[in-house]
């Protein structure tokens, strides 16, 4: 949360791009930090996965909005790979890059364009 504030102020509370970014870097973040306990990159993907599906089923958005949140969740488990070596510096302007080329998606279905690519629904 403290990282998305600094890049994007309160702005990631909102369906936007800032939003795809805090989604992709927590799940990354979680990654990061669970494999300094299971040195098992594949159980804590999966373990990040169902974390962060549950955290969708716990709060509930609308379907667009948790359609929008799986996806971003499972594109940080997806480019977890671009920057398993990688400082958290490194991993911010990486994720940065990843949020700039973000699509807007309008329907639940349209996510399903979008397999290696951040999407957000209000600009």
């Amino acid at each position: 949360m403290n990282i998305a504030y600094e890049e994007y102020g309160s702005k990631h509370h909102l369906n936007n791009k800032a939003n795809a970014f805090r989604h992709a870097l927590w799940v990354i973040l979680i990654i990061r930090k669970c494999l300094k306990w299971k040195n098992n990159e594949e159980k804590v993907k999966a373990w990040a996965k169902t974390f962060t599906d549950w955290h969708e089923d716990f709060s509930p958005n609308e379907a667009l909005e948790r359609v929008m949140d799986m996806h971003n969740n499972q594109m940080g488990i997806l480019y977890f790979e671009e920057v398993k070596g990688k400082n958290e510096t490194e991993i911010i302007s990486l994720l940065k890059q990843k949020t700039s080329e973000a699509a807007k998606i309008e329907t639940v279905e349209e996510t399903n364009k979008y397999e290696r690519q951040l999407v957000f629904i209000e600009e």
